[in-house]
C-alpha cells in the first residue's frame, strides 16, 4: 500500500485542514475585532493540529524530504498532501534523496 492510498494520509487531511482553518480563524480575528476569547481557544487547537500533522507525516512511508515539508509553518501540512499525492513513489527512498 503506497502512501497516497494509506488510511492514514485521511488523517493527514484531516489535521491540515483543521490547522489552516485555525490559522485563518486566529488571523482573522486578530486583523479584525481581536477577541481574547477566540484566540484563547483556536491557539491551542492550531498548535496541537500542527503538531499533530508533523507527528502523522512522520508515521507515514514517505521520503525524509517530503516528511521535512511539515515543518513549513502554515501550509506545511497541504504541501505535504500534495507531494504524496503527487508521486505515490515517493515512499520511502532514505538513501539517494540527496542525490537528486
Amino acid at each position: 500500500m503506497s502512501a497516497a492510498e494509506s488510511p492514514n494520509l485521511r488523517w493527514m487531511t484531516l489535521l491540515s485542514l483543521v490547522e489552516t482553518v485555525s490559522l485563518v480563524v486566529l488571523l482573522a480575528n486578530l486583523a479584525t475585532v481581536h477577541v481574547p476569547q477566540v484566540a484563547s481557544v483556536m491557539g491551542p487547537v492550531h498548535g496541537f493540529a500542527y503538531l499533530a500533522t508533523i507527528a502523522t507525516a512522520f508515521l507515514l512511508p514517505l521520503s525524509t524530504r517530503t516528511r521535512l515539508l511539515t515543518l513549513v509553518p502554515a501550509i506545511g501540512g497541504l504541501l505535504t498532501l500534495r507531494r504524496a499525492h503527487r508521486s505515490p513513489s515517493d515512499a520511502r527512498r532514505p538513501e539517494k534523496e540527496w542525490q537528486r
